[in-house]
């Protein structure tokens, strides 16, 4: 630069200084006296360090003024001191100076107090050295960045609290590294970070490995970090080890689990006390009656035989002796008839796969004389080949509502029709008869134990047959129920599972 007379006032936004050749100040601008508090008769004369900090340092300033001869500009920042001795930063922009026979006959220094500028960068670079330590110091959370490709670039103790990595193992790799190979085949992690990078963030719960190839639950956040130009930078990653409160979940979602299927044992088991309780009430009311029944008839007819004996009728003994053994003969068929019904439950079920049609034909040649007797047609058409169950209750069943659909009858020659078919997943069996019927109210009543519609002396039985129907098709986890007008026949209808 060659010296010009005019430079000391130009840019008054900018402290000027000249100095000679060893580096003492010859003048100075109104904007350098504005900074250091010096007017320019004090400063004149004095070496230009006078503004430095440490002023017993020659050196430093010897080496800037070197520099700018050779590379024609010197640019350095430090502190500096006013008059009033308050500290500064300034930076100074060192220039030669040539005479017009490119001779050097000194320097010129800009100054610019940049104080505020600096002060805003040092806080800058305190808060991120805080943050950077705060952040290496977390032991909770696994604190890492990864750059634009995804490898890792920093790491934090908990980091490596949580996966067992060191700094040295990690940084430079990869992050696929704490994925499970199912999910790196699945390419996940770069799925990952396409996610956080077009929309900002990527967030879930998953399983990761650490370095000793073991599972954690983890809560992952990873983040897109972008430039001041806003271009993207990197990413930074969180991972909380959340396992515990997984491994809390699932226990108790099993003790959930476990209660509940307790919870429906118990409604079973209370629905089956629920049932034995009704039976043991009409247990209770057949004891009371019908058993009851045939123990007063022979209690009269003993009575009567007493009296015949005392009045010497022995030709009315035998009379009374027959209808007293024709009433324990009945007491007799009650109580086997109760014990059959009470065997159908306590029987374990043999569930195995039977054959239909072998099963109903079984059941119709167990009632072979009674169909021959009554020259009854029995129709067999089966849209099903198999069911599974109990082969002996499941023939029983039938046998049972053959053997009504016989008896029924009113003097008619039966015509029987046994039908099944696939219907909601179960199979449908319908027994048809041309029978006498039943009246729609007593359709319900038909199933209790020792429940009669007729006289004995019309229909034999004890109204036990119906009863062992309904325990054994519920034992099949099914349902049945009859459908029927009284005088137009009568349709058993049975839902069973198929398997």
């Amino acid at each position: 630069m060659h010296l010009n007379s005019n430079l000391i006032f130009r840019n008054l936004a900018e402290g000027i200084f000249l100095l000679d050749k060893t580096g003492r100040i010859t003048t100075c601008n109104a904007a350098a006296s504005a900074i250091t508090g010096y007017n320019e008769a004090e400063i004149a004369g004095k070496p230009f360090r006078v503004i430095d900090d440490c002023q017993d340092d020659p050196i430093t300033l010897s080496n800037e003024l070197d520099e700018a001869l050779k590379k024609k500009k010197c640019v350095a920042e430090g502190w500096k001191l006013r008059k009033d001795r308050t500290r500064y930063w300034a930076e100074i922009s060192y220039s030669p100076l040539f005479d017009d026979s490119e001779g050097l006959v000194g320097y010129c220094a800009l100054l610019r107090d940049i104080t505020e500028q600096k002060n805003k960068q040092f806080d800058l670079l305190e808060s991120e050295q805080r943050y950077r330590l705060m952040v290496e110091q977390v032991g909770d959370y696994g604190i890492f960045m990864l750059d634009t490709k995804g490898c890792i670039v920093s790491w934090n103790e908990g980091a490596r609290r949580i996966k067992g990595y060191s700094a040295d193992d990690v940084i430079g790799k990869y992050f696929a590294i704490f994925y499970p190979e199912e999910d790196i085949l699945n390419g996940k992690p770069a799925w990952e970070l396409k996610v956080a990078r077009s929309t900002g963030k990527y967030e879930e719960e998953g399983w990761r490995l650490r370095k000793d190839g073991s599972r954690f639950w983890a809560n992952v956040v990873i983040t897109a970090v972008y430039d001041a130009e806003g271009r993207l930078s990197g990413f930074s990653k969180v991972t909380r080890d959340l396992t515990e409160r997984k491994m809390n979940e699932q226990a108790l979602r099993e003790s959930s689990d476990k209660y509940r299927q307790l919870a429906q044992e118990l409604s079973v088991a209370n629905s089956e006390l629920s049932s034995v309780n009704r039976e043991l009430e009409q247990f209770t009311a057949i004891v009371s009656h019908d058993l009851k029944e045939p123990v007063r008839t022979v209690r009269s007819f003993l009575y009567l035989m007493d009296q015949h004996v005392d009045q010497q009728k022995f030709d009315l003994l035998k009379l009374s002796i027959g209808k007293g053994i024709r009433a324990a003969q009945r007491m007799h068929e009650l109580i086997d008839s109760l014990l059959h019904y009470s065997q159908v439950s306590k029987v374990g079920l043999q569930h195995q796969k039977l054959n239909v049609e072998d099963m109903i034909a079984e059941a119709i040649q167990n009632l072979n004389d009674a169909v021959e007797q009554s020259r009854a047609q029995i129709r067999v058409d089966t849209g099903v080949a198999f069911i599974y169950g109990d082969r002996v209750q499941l023939v029983q069943l039938f046998q049972n509502l053959l053997g009504n659909a016989l008896k029924f009858t009113n003097g008619r020659e039966p015509e029987v029709a046994v039908k099944s078919w696939l219907e909601d997943g179960c199979v449908r069996f319908v027994v048809e008869d041309n029978g006498i019927g039943i009246s729609p109210e007593n359709l319900d009543k038909i199933f209790e134990i020792f429940r009669r519609l007729h006289f004995a002396s019309q229909y034999p039985g004890n109204g036990v047959g119906l009863a062992v129907c309904k325990k054994v098709v519920e034992r099949h986890r099914g349902k049945i129920w009859a459908e029927s007008a009284h005088g137009k026949g009568a349709s058993f209808h049975i839902m069973l599972p198929q398997i």
